[in-house]
């Protein structure tokens, strides 16, 4: 069984049909899971595969919302597929199995677009999104971009926090607290990080998530190890 199919859609912002590549749950094997949630997979990654774009409009989404979503509520939306149809500015893809990493990256900031576009924004799929396009990087050894794209990432789960709506349910508020203090590990803002993870081992909420609070500790040895390291360095740099 091939991993990689052709879907027929029709996209609810301006009517077109057309062929979209999905990757078969049923061949997604996980090897191993990262710190900031990475999922990494022995088969095939599904993660340039998670949006779908509409090639006439470029109304872009995640695979679950593309489907489901009635755009009749969202004239804001479909004003703006239609304006980008009008003036010729979509960005043709092929409609085929095969997609490029830059494919992947331009459907997902193009998805992004359009989130930003809800009233109001759903900025935790938002963060999701550009946590999509760190891994991409992160694979082909890009640091300097996913050190660019996880900046756009904490800015939206502070988002997602200070606004209290949209949380997941699987990670919860201390859950989007971890993924604030670990991308700021990440970057290495250590004193940052150190806030927001004292934040999460205190929320009321942390032991209904266990795996959370454990992952908030690993993370916080980590830093108490690098800084130990430094502070290593430095005296025998004064010796």
């Amino acid at each position: 069984m091939e991993p990689v199919w052709i879907k027929k859609v029709v996209c609810k912002a301006c009517g077109y049909e057309f062929s979209t590549p999905r990757v078969r749950t049923a061949t997604l094997k996980v090897k191993s899971i990262e710190s900031d949630f990475k999922k990494n997979y022995e088969i095939i990654n599904p993660i340039p595969y998670s949006v779908t774009t509409c090639p006439e409009c470029n109304y872009s989404a995640r695979n679950e919302d593309f489907d489901k979503f009635e755009l009749d509520y969202y004239p804001q939306i479909i004003k703006l597929a239609a304006a980008i149809k009008e003036a010729k500015k979509n960005i043709k893809f092929p409609e085929t199995k095969e997609i490029t990493m830059e494919q992947a990256i331009q459907k997902h900031l193009l998805a992004i677009a359009f989130y930003n576009q809800y009233k109001p924004p759903n900025f935790n799929t938002i963060a999701g999104l550009y946590m999509h396009i760190v891994w991409l990087y992160r694979e082909v050894g890009n640091f300097e971009k996913e050190k660019e794209y996880l900046k756009f990432a904490l800015d939206a789960y502070i988002k997602t926090y200070e606004r209290g709506n949209f949380l997941p349910e699987t990670i919860g508020e201390p859950g989007i607290i971890y993924l604030i203090g670990e991308i700021n590990r990440r970057l290495g803002n250590y004193s940052e990080a150190v806030q927001w993870f004292s934040r999460g081992v205190k929320h009321q909420e942390i032991k209904s998530y266990p795996n959370i609070e454990n992952l908030i500790r690993d993370a916080w040895e980590k830093i108490n190890e690098i800084k130990k390291n430094q502070d290593l360095k430095n005296q025998e740099e004064k010796k």
